[in-house]
């Protein structure tokens, strides 16, 4: 292979002896592309996680399932924006690397940043539910473990540094070892999760349990939520309902066509996953009434399957909310990995983290020091409680988040194809108007819920602004050692890709 065969971020050729640094390159069809777009959302775990926040804290109530279709309008249409930003640009960065082209370099790192410690901040806490999972899974399935061994926060925290251990060791090892982890769990996952949901559907329908409701066209109507507050928190919470298709993206290099698939992936894993969210908010309410769903918290997936057949049933929703959480937690060290990988590659992050094994073909230490930092995570939420309550906050509001830099991307695709307006009313709209419209519906919500927030809203106001200072002293130092940040600012004046 001669340097010409590769070449870098910028254009320029990759030195020989830096070619055996690229991840491992068409691994993934459309279906592993799929199955980790949707197992990266984890149905299960949003649910288990969320159902009740928007049930109660949003003041939503039965039109919960309403929050659901408005919250996947304006996110339908950030995945046009990556669809359409990654047919130009199939990095492995995604959003990190297109802003940086196409609006600045400081956008694009500060992005980049922003979405690195949103998935550490998750892989905090979602190990940590695996972990209660497990215990609650032991004790209840098979009496292997005490009731005070659930309840104890260190007994909990110990299993997940396990898992924690096993998702990273399997990230590690390959990507074709990740996917085919995930289409075991996404089976595991949607069979519970779908054919237990139709099944409560049907009992209720033909035999009236006590506290159920006949479904009501109104839960789908997003007219009875009232007031923009109530919308605005409603829909940050669906935001992170969605959140997750987008790793697809983050394994462009390591997919068949990279231009095409991981886009379309991203598309289908969307339209997927409503029908699974509607189709089990909708069957919750109907066989458990308003009152269980209140107040069940993150225990409602196994009130669910008891309700519906029984203990066995409920083992069954343990098992899928772990498998589940396992899943997302996996599939959310995979892109802080490679967007590190991709910003290394760029010389804008510590060389280490664009370090690929030789073997595996993965950003190997990236994965590990993801891990770590996760791993520092579980401990400072199990051992301060200060620490704890600041996690809590942060992940409560982690739509915010995940709502900045889909919002973001939005506008930048958009802005990226505004040349382009005149050559087709369908292009112009799914790369021009539906994107910018997705993008300023998502930074008001970002907006709104930190304002009405209040203190709790400081946590991902110090995560949004951490990396302004960070990428300003970054720039001082190094900023003459690499093309980075004087790269060419690009736009398209063509809907098509080849040009």
């Amino acid at each position: 292979m001669s340097i010409n065969d590769v070449t870098g971020p910028f254009g320029a050729p990759v030195p020989e002896g830096e070619v055996s640094q690229q991840l491992r390159a068409d691994e993934l069809n459309l279906l592993d592309a799929t199955a980790v777009a949707v197992s990266s959302v984890a149905p299960a775990y949003s649910i288990a996680s969320t159902m009740t926040a928007v049930f109660v804290i949003a003041g939503i109530g039965l039109a919960a399932p309403s929050v659901l279709l408005i919250s996947f309008v304006p996110v339908m249409f950030i995945a046009l924006s990556y669809f359409h930003l990654n047919r130009r640009n199939p990095n492995c960065g995604a959003s990190y690397s297109w802003l940086s082209q196409i609006v600045s370099p400081g956008v694009g790192w500060v992005n980049g940043w922003i979405q690195v410690w949103t998935s550490v901040l998750f892989c905090t806490t979602a190990p940590l539910l695996a972990g209660g999972y497990t215990l609650q899974f032991l004790h209840t399935a098979f009496n292997a473990v005490s009731a005070s061994s659930v309840n104890n926060p260190k007994d909990v925290a110990v299993v997940a540094a396990l898992w924690l251990f096993v998702v990273v060791a399997i990230c590690v090892y390959g990507i074709r070892w990740t996917t085919n982890a995930q289409w075991v769990m996404v089976i595991i996952e949607y069979i519970a999760v779908v054919g237990f949901s139709i099944g409560g559907i049907i009992k209720v329908l033909v035999s009236h349990p006590v506290h159920s409701l006949n479904f009501s066209i109104a839960w789908l109507n997003p007219t009875h939520i009232h007031g923009y507050a109530a919308l605005a928190s409603g829909l940050a919470l669906g935001v992170f309902f969605f959140w997750g298709w987008d790793t697809a993206m983050n394994l462009n290099e390591e997919s068949k066509d990279s231009t095409k698939i991981p886009g379309r992936a991203g598309l289908i894993s969307m339209w997927l996953l409503l029908f699974v969210f509607v189709l089990n908010f909708v069957a919750a309410q109907m066989l458990l009434g308003s009152h269980a769903v209140a107040n069940q918290g993150p225990e409602v997936l196994f009130y669910f399957g008891q309700q519906f057949a029984g203990k066995w049933a409920s083992y069954v929703m343990i098992f899928a909310v772990l498998s589940s959480t396992v899943a997302t937690t996996q599939t959310t060290v995979l892109p802080a990995a490679r967007i590190t990988y991709s910003m290394a590659r760029d010389g804008v992050f510590p060389k280490l983290f664009g370090t690929v094994h030789e073997k595996y073909k993965t950003p190997a230490l990236g994965t590990v020091i993801v891990g770590l930092l996760s791993m520092f995570g579980i401990l400072l939420t199990t051992f301060s409680s200060s620490s704890a309550s600041v996690f809590n906050n942060l992940v409560a509001n982690i739509g915010v988040l995940v709502a900045f830099y889909y919002g973001l991307t939005g506008l930048a695709c958009a802005w990226a194809f505004r040349k382009t307006i005149g050559q087709g009313f369908r292009n112009n709209l799914t790369m021009v108007y539906l994107p910018f419209i997705g993008g300023v519906t998502l930074l008001y919500v970002c907006y709104q819920v930190m304002v009405s927030g209040g203190s709790t809203a400081i946590p991902d106001m110090v995560v949004l602004g951490s990396g302004i200072p960070i990428y300003l002293l970054m720039k001082l130092r190094i900023g003459k050692r690499t093309p980075f940040f004087t790269q060419r600012i690009v736009s398209y004046d063509t809907v098509d890709a080849a040009d």
